[in-house]
């Protein structure tokens, strides 16, 4: 994970990002795997960490603890899902120096609703309120993965779709069954040349509410940033479905371009 010029600080808090989407929990080898860090540096840690109620120690593996979820209680009664998850795409478009977009469904299309580009100033950008086809572009698959092919056939006839040659709908819905299975979708080229796009499905009640992505131009994409972009990239929807899932507001209201105008 991306180190800030604090080491110790940034393994805290990817400590913190690493245990909130861990049920299971992670034992200290583990832990010290994944982060990359020696179990001797990471050891003190979490021990400074479970003797604050941060995290808790159970049976050997580690959990989010107490003071944790109190404290983000706090913070979540003071910010919009809306905030939330255009902080989570800011910190998504740092992390992986790339652009990270969202899109909900509409007909067999993806619309995108936000937006958030990174700074370099080579990068790619979705305009808010631009429509793609559905079956062609990594959004749109993530957001149509859950529709069996007879479904999807009758939506993109219903839209006047044409798909473009070697993509046929059944490639298409091959491709969206994958992206079931592994909760990401790809693109390379398909909408646009030179450009890779890679896209999760957001779920609210077993249901795709939107797609969170991350797009960039093909000659940055090395297996080590398209390994990044994915841990990141599930780390993030993870967390965008757990605020969505603790929260009173409309989903339908969240994921709209009003939703995101004032912040």
């Amino acid at each position: 994970m991306p180190q800030t010029s604090h080491r110790s600080t940034s393994r805290v808090l990817d400590v913190f990002d690493l245990l909130a989407n861990a049920p299971g929990g992670y034992t200290l080898t583990e832990i010290a795997r994944i982060l990359a860090s020696p179990k001797s540096s990471m050891l003190p840690i979490l021990q400074t960490l479970a003797a604050r109620n941060y995290i808790q120690l159970k049976n050997g593996r580690y959990y989010i603890g107490p003071s944790l979820y109190f404290a983000a209680s706090v913070y979540r009664k003071q910010i919009s899902v809306n905030k939330f998850i255009d902080m989570e795409m800011k910190r998504l478009a740092t992390a992986i120096e790339e652009s990270s977009i969202l899109a909900v469904r509409e007909g067999s299309k993806a619309l995108f609703i936000h937006m958030s580009a990174c700074q370099d100033p080579v990068h790619c950008q979705k305009s808010v309120g631009l429509r793609e086809d559905g079956p062609r572009g990594a959004m749109g698959k993530a957001l149509l993965c859950d529709f069996k092919l007879d479904e999807l056939a009758h939506l993109v006839a219903k839209d006047g779709v044409r798909l473009p040659d070697p993509l046929n709908l059944y490639q298409a819905h091959v491709q969206m069954e994958e992206a079931r299975v592994v909760n990401i979708a790809y693109e390379s080229g398909e909408i646009e040349y030179a450009i890779h796009c890679m896209a999760s499905p957001i779920r609210h009640g077993g249901k795709i509410a939107a797609a969170l992505g991350i797009i960039l131009p093909t000659f940055r994409l090395t297996p080590k940033k398209s390994a990044d972009a994915e841990i990141n990239l599930r780390l993030a929807v993870q967390k965008i479905e757990n605020v969505i899932a603790s929260s009173d507001e409309s989903v339908q209201e969240i994921f709209s371009v009003n939703g995101f105008r004032n912040l």
